[in-house]
């Protein structure tokens, strides 16, 4: 709802879901937060078919006890947005509140999830009596600590650096289990690759952000189709236990690849679009996307070069300090980047 606000910028969407989340929100604070570690408990994000990814031994009522790294993001990004919305709103003890409890959320993934050894974050918190640390490495966890910045500075860097990732790109999470088929286990789905993606640009991993193309493309144009999921190992669909073709988002991770990382396209401010492209040197070329609405505009954007570094940034020939468009501006406009 967040960020469909910030590209639309509509505040009567804005006014009628902010109290759904606030509501939705103030029933999680009291039934969800586990007070001794700070942490969100629950199923582990989108991770949802159990035996893929749990113990055998653990029932229901452990899952739901369980502290896992992916379902604390999505925590602490929702408490985030709700604050973001209650303060343009006006209501601005509940933003405050839920800045609190975001807050909190982070310092808890930082303190009981990182693992200073292995470079990267653990993938939850579990146990009956006493809880462990399952050590896996959880990928779109690993990717919305560093986009949504609980990951910060050097610690961002070290994570985009020793994540683990096979041939045929990220997986879902890692080691996977040896006597369970694909599907979670023992797969790549080119959704949580291309938040990888995004991860690795915003990092400045060059490596990461072209081997994660790689990985999202080849398995597009291998089966002409934007398929759900493949298996990990071999990077064949053929094998997974459940499969769509033309499947939503992995549509969408392969558009998010060319508008948010190659021509650098965020809606990082409800007032304006920023750009911040990445562009592999061994993708340089010319890029343009013609027509591409934003608000009341409509924009015709050339990026030019390769790299991260914004050497220029002009509107309609005019070059501008900072790489952003105003969302006031009304009507047809060029943008050009050139990256050194």
């Amino acid at each position: 709802a967040w960020e469909l606000y910030k590209v639309t910028g509509d505040r009567q969407w804005l006014e009628t879901v902010y109290p759904i989340a606030k509501k939705s929100l103030e029933v999680d604070l009291r039934t969800v937060i586990e007070r001794e570690t700070g942490l969100a408990r629950g199923e582990s994000s989108f991770i949802d078919w159990r035996e893929q990814s749990y113990p055998r031994w653990m029932e229901p009522s452990d899952i739901y006890d369980s502290k896992c790294l992916g379902t604390n993001m999505v925590f602490y990004i929702a408490l985030s947005s709700a604050s973001e919305m209650g303060r343009i709103l006006g209501d601005t003890q509940t933003a405050e509140a839920f800045a609190s409890e975001a807050s909190q959320i982070k310092d808890a993934i930082n303190k009981h999830l990182w693992m200073e050894d292995k470079g990267y974050y653990a993938m939850y918190l579990a146990g009956r009596n006493h809880d462990l640390l399952y050590d896996k490495s959880e990928t779109l966890g690993q990717a919305l600590a560093i986009l949504y910045g609980v990951a910060e500075g050097e610690r961002a860097v070290t994570l985009s650096e020793n994540m683990p990732v096979v041939d045929y790109g990220a997986p879902v999470f890692w080691p996977w289990i040896p006597d369970i088929p694909p599907y979670h286990n023992r797969a790549v789905w080119p959704f949580v690759q291309s938040f990888w993606i995004q991860a690795s640009a915003k990092t400045g991993n060059e490596t990461g952000v072209l081997h994660g193309i790689s990985a999202v493309w080849r398995a597009a144009m291998m089966y002409a189709t934007n398929k759900e999921n493949y298996v990990a190992n071999d990077g064949n669909w053929r094998g997974t236990q459940v499969n769509s073709s033309n499947m939503l988002w992995s549509l969408s991770g392969s558009l998010s690849i060319t508008f948010r990382t190659l021509m650098g396209i965020q809606y990082n401010d409800p007032q304006c679009l920023t750009f911040a492209p990445v562009v592999p040197k061994s993708l340089k070329a010319e890029r343009k996307v013609k027509g591409f609405r934003y608000r009341d505009a409509v924009l015709d954007i050339t990026v030019k070069g390769y790299g991260d570094i914004i050497r220029s940034f002009s509107i309609d020939g005019e070059v501008k300090e900072k790489p952003v468009f105003p969302a006031g501006m009304t009507g047809n406009h060029t943008v050009e980047i050139v990256l050194a």
